[in-house]
């Protein structure tokens, strides 16, 4: 087995895996409504939105918990400095602007201003630092959550300084209050994963993994490919009208 096998943790990789899956899914039938061809609540309807919730938590506690596994034996300069992690950070700073930019013309009134991928950009550099005190991480992190229970802070903080400039809605935003909390407890949870039980993380794979080891791919190019097959479908139907 290569070094870079070695390093992952493949049950990790199936539960990414398994939260881009139902991503497709839930991103098929945002396009189903946006297209015309049914009148679904996505995203924000009963029950879309606990779906949306579901697989953000997957998503974003697997950044918390690959943080860990990637960088727990690093002091913080060498987890910064490290090869992977800028290259890491250098491809999400790219797709999300790459994201803003194609938004802008696909919804000029309601662009992704902060999505997922800008979220995930910005919370490895805020939890890597506290890769290192996983107890700490824990606590910072439930409290983050519940200040988003109690209704402690406005649910578009930081941005609300910055309303004039943006749209009053945007087609995907993934706010610091509860989600940075969900991250946080996250990298506890790779502690945990890497000094308990890690044999056990290490040998199970379901068919999920090989989408979670390609998930930032798979998440760039489905939309853009959803968009091109309804677009076809609609224009064909429209031939034999």
């Amino acid at each position: 087995m290569s070094k870079a096998n070695s390093d992952r943790f493949p049950l990790i990789d199936s539960v990414r895996g398994f939260a881009v899956l139902l991503m497709v899914i839930f991103h098929f039938c945002f396009d189903l409504r946006y297209f015309g061809l049914v009148d679904w609540g996505v995203p924000n309807g009963p029950g879309w939105w606990q779906f949306r919730y579901l697989i953000l938590s997957l998503f974003i506690g697997t950044v918390g918990i690959s943080l860990s596994l990637a960088h727990r034996q690093k002091s913080l300069p060498e987890a910064i400095q490290s090869k992977t992690f800028l290259i890491r950070q250098a491809k999400l700073l790219a797709s999300a602007l790459a994201i803003s930019l194609m938004s802008v013309f696909v919804f000029p009134d309601t662009w992704i201003y902060f999505g997922i991928l800008h979220f995930i950009f910005l919370a490895s550099l805020i939890c890597l630092p506290l890769v290192m005190m996983p107890r700490s991480s824990l606590v910072l992190g439930v409290l983050i959550i519940l200040a988003h229970i109690l209704d402690w802070v406005h649910p578009f903080w930081p941005f609300t300084y910055l309303g004039q400039y943006l749209p009053r809605y945007t087609e995907d935003f993934v706010p610091f209050f509860p989600w940075l909390g969900v991250c946080l407890v996250g990298v506890y949870l790779g502690h945990l994963i890497a000094t308990k039980e890690p044999t056990v993380f290490r040998k199970s794979e379901a068919s999920t993994a090989f989408a979670g080891r390609y998930a930032l791919i798979i998440y760039l190019l489905h939309q853009p490919l959803l968009f091109a097959g309804f677009s076809a479908y609609i224009w064909l139907f429209s031939q034999f009208q």
